[in-house]
Protein backbone atom coordinates (compact mmCIF):
# COMPACT_ATOMS: atom_id res chain seq x y z
CA UNK A 1 0.00 0.00 0.00
CA UNK A 2 1.08 3.57 -0.58
CA UNK A 3 2.20 5.61 2.40
CA UNK A 4 0.00 8.33 3.91
CA UNK A 5 2.16 11.00 2.22
CA UNK A 6 1.91 9.21 -1.13
CA UNK A 7 -1.86 9.00 -0.84
CA UNK A 8 -2.10 12.79 -0.54
CA UNK A 9 0.57 13.74 -3.10
CA UNK A 10 -1.07 15.67 -5.92
CA UNK A 11 -0.24 15.13 -9.57
CA UNK A 12 1.38 18.59 -9.66
CA UNK A 13 3.56 17.76 -6.65
CA UNK A 14 4.55 14.43 -8.18
CA UNK A 15 5.47 16.15 -11.46
CA UNK A 16 7.61 18.68 -9.60
CA UNK A 17 9.41 15.80 -7.85
CA UNK A 18 10.00 14.15 -11.22
CA UNK A 19 11.33 17.33 -12.84
CA UNK A 20 13.70 17.84 -9.91
CA UNK A 21 15.03 14.32 -10.47
CA UNK A 22 16.10 15.12 -14.04
CA UNK A 23 19.62 16.04 -15.05
CA UNK A 24 20.42 19.75 -15.63
CA UNK A 25 19.89 19.30 -19.38
CA UNK A 26 16.35 18.04 -18.77
CA UNK A 27 17.15 14.40 -19.59
CA UNK A 28 16.29 11.45 -17.31
CA UNK A 29 19.12 10.13 -15.17
CA UNK A 30 20.70 6.84 -16.21
CA UNK A 31 18.76 4.78 -13.68
CA UNK A 32 15.50 6.14 -15.08
CA UNK A 33 16.24 5.27 -18.71
CA UNK A 34 13.34 3.66 -20.52
CA UNK A 35 13.56 0.85 -23.03
CA UNK A 36 12.61 3.31 -25.75
CA UNK A 37 15.86 5.19 -25.34
CA UNK A 38 14.04 8.37 -24.36
CA UNK A 39 16.85 9.12 -21.94
CA UNK A 40 18.75 10.48 -24.94
CA UNK A 41 16.25 13.36 -25.23
CA UNK A 42 15.09 16.09 -22.84
CA UNK A 43 11.73 15.33 -21.26
CA UNK A 44 8.77 16.95 -23.02
CA UNK A 45 7.57 19.20 -20.18
CA UNK A 46 4.64 20.46 -22.22
CA UNK A 47 3.34 16.90 -22.59
CA UNK A 48 3.46 16.56 -18.82
CA UNK A 49 1.62 19.86 -18.39
CA UNK A 50 -1.08 18.58 -20.73
CA UNK A 51 -1.34 15.41 -18.63
CA UNK A 52 -1.68 17.54 -15.50
CA UNK A 53 -4.44 19.67 -17.04
CA UNK A 54 -6.36 16.57 -18.08
CA UNK A 55 -6.50 15.28 -14.51
CA UNK A 56 -6.47 18.52 -12.52
CA UNK A 57 -9.85 17.53 -11.03
CA UNK A 58 -8.23 14.60 -9.17
CA UNK A 59 -6.89 15.45 -5.73
CA UNK A 60 -4.06 12.88 -5.66
CA UNK A 61 -1.92 10.93 -8.12
CA UNK A 62 -2.75 7.68 -6.32
CA UNK A 63 -6.43 8.14 -7.28
CA UNK A 64 -5.75 7.66 -10.99
CA UNK A 65 -7.00 4.37 -12.41
CA UNK A 66 -5.69 2.15 -15.23
CA UNK A 67 -8.90 2.84 -17.16
CA UNK A 68 -8.33 6.62 -17.00
CA UNK A 69 -4.71 6.28 -18.10
CA UNK A 70 -5.70 3.99 -20.97
CA UNK A 71 -8.40 6.42 -22.12
CA UNK A 72 -5.94 9.32 -21.98
CA UNK A 73 -3.42 7.39 -24.10
CA UNK A 74 -6.13 6.54 -26.64
CA UNK A 75 -7.06 10.24 -26.87
CA UNK A 76 -3.45 11.29 -27.51
CA UNK A 77 -2.82 8.42 -29.94
CA UNK A 78 -5.82 9.43 -32.02
CA UNK A 79 -5.88 7.61 -35.33
CA UNK A 80 -2.18 6.84 -35.24
CA UNK A 81 -1.30 9.81 -37.45
CA UNK A 82 -1.25 12.45 -34.70
CA UNK A 83 2.12 14.31 -34.79
CA UNK A 84 4.34 13.77 -31.72
CA UNK A 85 1.79 11.46 -30.07
CA UNK A 86 4.44 8.82 -29.35
CA UNK A 87 6.88 11.37 -27.89
CA UNK A 88 4.17 12.96 -25.73
CA UNK A 89 2.99 9.64 -24.36
CA UNK A 90 6.55 8.46 -23.72
CA UNK A 91 7.05 11.49 -21.44
CA UNK A 92 3.92 10.53 -19.50
CA UNK A 93 4.93 6.87 -19.38
CA UNK A 94 8.37 7.71 -17.95
CA UNK A 95 6.79 9.99 -15.33
CA UNK A 96 4.33 7.31 -14.22
CA UNK A 97 7.11 4.71 -14.07
CA UNK A 98 9.18 7.07 -11.90
CA UNK A 99 6.16 7.71 -9.63
CA UNK A 100 5.73 3.99 -9.01
CA UNK A 101 9.24 2.55 -9.03
CA UNK A 102 11.32 5.41 -7.66
CA UNK A 103 9.03 7.75 -5.70
CA UNK A 104 6.67 4.95 -4.52
CA UNK A 105 3.62 7.17 -4.98
CA UNK A 106 1.34 4.55 -6.53
CA UNK A 107 0.59 0.91 -5.70
CA UNK A 108 0.43 -0.03 -9.36
CA UNK A 109 2.73 0.94 -12.21
CA UNK A 110 0.26 2.95 -14.29
CA UNK A 111 2.89 3.30 -17.02
CA UNK A 112 1.85 -0.18 -18.19
CA UNK A 113 -1.45 1.25 -19.40
CA UNK A 114 0.10 3.96 -21.59
CA UNK A 115 -0.10 2.17 -24.90
CA UNK A 116 1.84 3.94 -27.64
CA UNK A 117 0.79 3.35 -31.23
CA UNK A 118 3.45 3.27 -33.90
CA UNK A 119 3.05 6.30 -36.20
CA UNK A 120 1.56 5.39 -39.53
CA UNK A 121 0.55 7.17 -42.74
CA UNK A 122 -2.95 7.04 -44.11
CA UNK A 123 -3.04 6.79 -47.89
CA UNK A 124 -2.36 10.24 -49.29
CA UNK A 125 -1.66 11.74 -45.86
CA UNK A 126 1.83 12.65 -44.71
CA UNK A 127 2.73 12.64 -41.03
CA UNK A 128 4.71 15.81 -40.51
CA UNK A 129 6.86 16.37 -37.44
CA UNK A 130 7.95 19.93 -36.78
CA UNK A 131 8.79 19.56 -33.12
CA UNK A 132 6.49 20.40 -30.20
CA UNK A 133 3.39 22.46 -30.81
CA UNK A 134 3.79 26.23 -30.23
CA UNK A 135 2.34 27.68 -27.05
CA UNK A 136 0.13 30.71 -27.61
CA UNK A 137 0.63 33.45 -25.02
CA UNK A 138 -0.67 36.96 -24.67
CA UNK A 139 2.00 39.67 -24.49
CA UNK A 140 1.06 40.18 -20.84
CA UNK A 141 1.44 36.50 -20.04
CA UNK A 142 4.76 36.30 -21.89
CA UNK A 143 6.10 39.28 -19.92
CA UNK A 144 4.91 37.76 -16.64
CA UNK A 145 6.70 34.51 -17.34
CA UNK A 146 9.92 36.36 -18.19
CA UNK A 147 9.64 38.36 -14.97
CA UNK A 148 8.99 35.20 -12.94
CA UNK A 149 11.96 33.45 -14.56
CA UNK A 150 14.28 36.38 -13.76
CA UNK A 151 13.00 36.64 -10.17
CA UNK A 152 13.48 32.92 -9.59
CA UNK A 153 16.98 33.02 -11.10
CA UNK A 154 17.98 35.73 -8.60
CA UNK A 155 16.48 33.75 -5.71
CA UNK A 156 18.24 30.57 -6.85
CA UNK A 157 21.58 32.43 -6.83
CA UNK A 158 21.04 33.51 -3.23
CA UNK A 159 20.03 30.00 -2.17
CA UNK A 160 23.06 28.50 -3.92
CA UNK A 161 25.36 30.85 -2.00
CA UNK A 162 23.64 30.00 1.29
CA UNK A 163 23.94 26.26 0.63
CA UNK A 164 27.62 26.61 -0.32
CA UNK A 165 28.31 28.62 2.84
CA UNK A 166 26.52 26.09 5.04
CA UNK A 167 28.55 23.27 3.55
CA UNK A 168 31.78 25.18 4.08
CA UNK A 169 30.92 25.97 7.70
CA UNK A 170 30.98 22.35 8.83
CA UNK A 171 28.63 19.48 9.63
CA UNK A 172 25.74 19.24 7.20
CA UNK A 173 24.21 16.01 8.51
CA UNK A 174 20.73 16.32 10.00
CA UNK A 175 20.74 20.02 9.20
CA UNK A 176 17.05 20.93 8.78
CA UNK A 177 17.58 24.51 7.55
CA UNK A 178 20.07 23.28 4.95
CA UNK A 179 17.69 20.53 3.84
CA UNK A 180 14.91 23.10 3.51
CA UNK A 181 17.18 25.36 1.44
CA UNK A 182 18.10 22.46 -0.85
CA UNK A 183 14.42 21.57 -1.29
CA UNK A 184 13.51 25.17 -2.09
CA UNK A 185 16.44 25.44 -4.51
CA UNK A 186 15.33 22.28 -6.34
CA UNK A 187 11.71 23.46 -6.45
CA UNK A 188 12.65 26.81 -7.97
CA UNK A 189 15.02 25.16 -10.46
CA UNK A 190 12.21 22.87 -11.60
CA UNK A 191 9.87 25.83 -12.10
CA UNK A 192 12.54 27.70 -14.10
CA UNK A 193 12.96 24.67 -16.38
CA UNK A 194 9.23 24.66 -17.06
CA UNK A 195 9.19 28.40 -17.77
CA UNK A 196 12.19 28.16 -20.12
CA UNK A 197 10.61 25.30 -22.04
CA UNK A 198 7.40 27.33 -22.35
CA UNK A 199 9.15 30.50 -23.53
CA UNK A 200 11.17 28.56 -26.11
CA UNK A 201 7.94 27.40 -27.75
CA UNK A 202 5.93 30.56 -27.09
CA UNK A 203 4.16 32.46 -29.83
CA UNK A 204 2.78 35.86 -28.81
CA UNK A 205 -0.71 36.23 -30.20
CA UNK A 206 -1.87 39.43 -31.88
CA UNK A 207 -4.75 40.47 -29.64
CA UNK A 208 -5.80 43.23 -32.02
CA UNK A 209 -6.68 40.53 -34.56
CA UNK A 210 -8.39 38.52 -31.83
CA UNK A 211 -10.61 41.49 -31.00
CA UNK A 212 -11.61 41.84 -34.64
CA UNK A 213 -12.45 38.16 -34.95
CA UNK A 214 -15.99 36.87 -34.60
CA UNK A 215 -14.67 33.57 -33.25
CA UNK A 216 -13.52 32.93 -29.68
CA UNK A 217 -9.75 32.41 -29.69
CA UNK A 218 -7.01 32.50 -27.08
CA UNK A 219 -6.64 36.12 -25.96
CA UNK A 220 -10.32 36.96 -26.53
CA UNK A 221 -12.50 38.53 -23.86
CA UNK A 222 -15.86 36.78 -23.87
CA UNK A 223 -19.04 38.03 -22.22
CA UNK A 224 -21.53 35.26 -21.50
CA UNK A 225 -24.93 35.03 -19.85
CA UNK A 226 -26.11 32.16 -17.68
CA UNK A 227 -29.28 31.07 -19.47
CA UNK A 228 -30.97 29.80 -16.30
CA UNK A 229 -30.27 32.76 -14.01
CA UNK A 230 -29.56 35.53 -16.52
CA UNK A 231 -26.36 36.32 -14.63
CA UNK A 232 -23.67 37.93 -16.83
CA UNK A 233 -20.04 36.78 -16.64
CA UNK A 234 -16.82 37.82 -18.33
CA UNK A 235 -13.84 35.63 -19.18
CA UNK A 236 -10.54 36.12 -20.99
CA UNK A 237 -9.27 32.91 -22.57
CA UNK A 238 -5.54 32.31 -22.12
CA UNK A 239 -3.04 29.48 -22.18
CA UNK A 240 -2.99 27.42 -18.97
CA UNK A 241 0.43 28.84 -18.06
CA UNK A 242 -1.04 32.32 -17.54
CA UNK A 243 -4.50 31.38 -16.23
CA UNK A 244 -5.77 33.28 -13.16
CA UNK A 245 -9.36 32.16 -12.61
CA UNK A 246 -9.96 34.61 -9.74
CA UNK A 247 -9.17 37.44 -12.17
CA UNK A 248 -11.38 36.01 -14.92
CA UNK A 249 -8.42 34.75 -16.99
CA UNK A 250 -9.32 31.12 -17.61
CA UNK A 251 -7.39 28.38 -19.38
CA UNK A 252 -8.57 27.39 -22.84
CA UNK A 253 -8.28 23.80 -21.52
CA UNK A 254 -10.61 24.41 -18.56
CA UNK A 255 -14.22 23.21 -18.60
CA UNK A 256 -15.62 26.64 -19.48
CA UNK A 257 -12.69 27.67 -21.68
CA UNK A 258 -12.75 24.57 -23.86
CA UNK A 259 -16.53 24.93 -24.28
CA UNK A 260 -16.19 28.54 -25.45
CA UNK A 261 -13.16 28.06 -27.71
CA UNK A 262 -13.93 28.44 -31.44
CA UNK A 263 -17.56 29.42 -30.77
CA UNK A 264 -19.20 32.55 -32.27
CA UNK A 265 -21.49 35.36 -31.12
CA UNK A 266 -24.91 34.19 -29.83
CA UNK A 267 -23.79 30.55 -29.68
CA UNK A 268 -25.02 28.60 -26.67
CA UNK A 269 -22.71 26.19 -24.89
CA UNK A 270 -23.16 23.52 -22.26
CA UNK A 271 -20.58 22.97 -19.53
CA UNK A 272 -20.59 19.92 -17.28
CA UNK A 273 -19.53 21.16 -13.85
CA UNK A 274 -19.39 19.31 -10.51
CA UNK A 275 -22.64 21.14 -9.64
CA UNK A 276 -24.42 20.01 -12.81
CA UNK A 277 -24.77 21.17 -16.40
CA UNK A 278 -24.55 24.92 -16.95
CA UNK A 279 -25.74 26.64 -20.14
CA UNK A 280 -24.31 29.92 -21.35
CA UNK A 281 -24.99 32.24 -24.27
CA UNK A 282 -22.14 34.23 -25.82
CA UNK A 283 -23.23 37.86 -25.90
CA UNK A 284 -19.95 39.61 -26.73
CA UNK A 285 -16.47 38.79 -28.11
CA UNK A 286 -13.71 41.41 -27.93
Amino acid sequence: MTSEMAETTTIREALEMYVRSLKPDGKPKAKSQSKSGSADKPVDLNALQDFLRSFEHRSALSELTPKEIGAYADKINGTGTTPQAAERLQAVKDFLAYSNKTAKLTDENLARYVRIKKPRNRKGVAVISNGAQPIELTSEGHAQLQAERDKLAAEIEVLARDIHKARADGDVTENSPLDAAREEHAHKEARVQVIRATLEKAVIIDQSQTRESEIVKIGAKVEVQDIASGKPMSYTLVNSTEAKPLEGRISSDSLVGSALLDKTLNDQVEVETPGGVKRYKIVSIS
